[in-house]
């Protein structure tokens, strides 16, 4: 059970229609609750990268970008984590979600 219903928590799922949107980088610095420049820096570094470009050649993000934004967002309020560790601790939760696809995998 997630205990912090807030709009800024991590874990808060997109539901809906705003499963399939894109959000320009000020709208999903917002449903963040961060700054546009953080978002920036943070798509600089690579822990976060737009879906391709829009016809006005914006960069846009998805909702898998926001929750994690989300979850970079928690680890750095709430656990002082660094840029480097960021990316190591991202780097890390995909390594174990890829084994766990394959492991259902080769479960079926």
């Amino acid at each position: 059970m997630n205990p912090d219903p807030s709009p800024h928590n991590p874990a808060l799922p997109v539901y809906g229609e705003e499963a399939d949107a894109c959000y320009s980088v000020e709208v999903i610095a917002e449903l963040a609750g961060t700054e546009v420049q953080t978002v920036l820096h943070y798509q600089e570094i690579g822990l976060i990268s737009p879906v391709p470009r829009d016809a006005a050649e914006r960069a846009l993000f998805d909702a898998e970008s926001l929750r994690r934004l989300r979850r970079i967002e928690h680890l750095r309020s709430t656990c002082g984590v660094n840029d480097t560790g960021l990316k190591l601790i991202l780097d890390l939760l995909h390594e174990v979600e890829c084994l766990r696809e394959e492991r259902r995998q080769s479960l079926r």
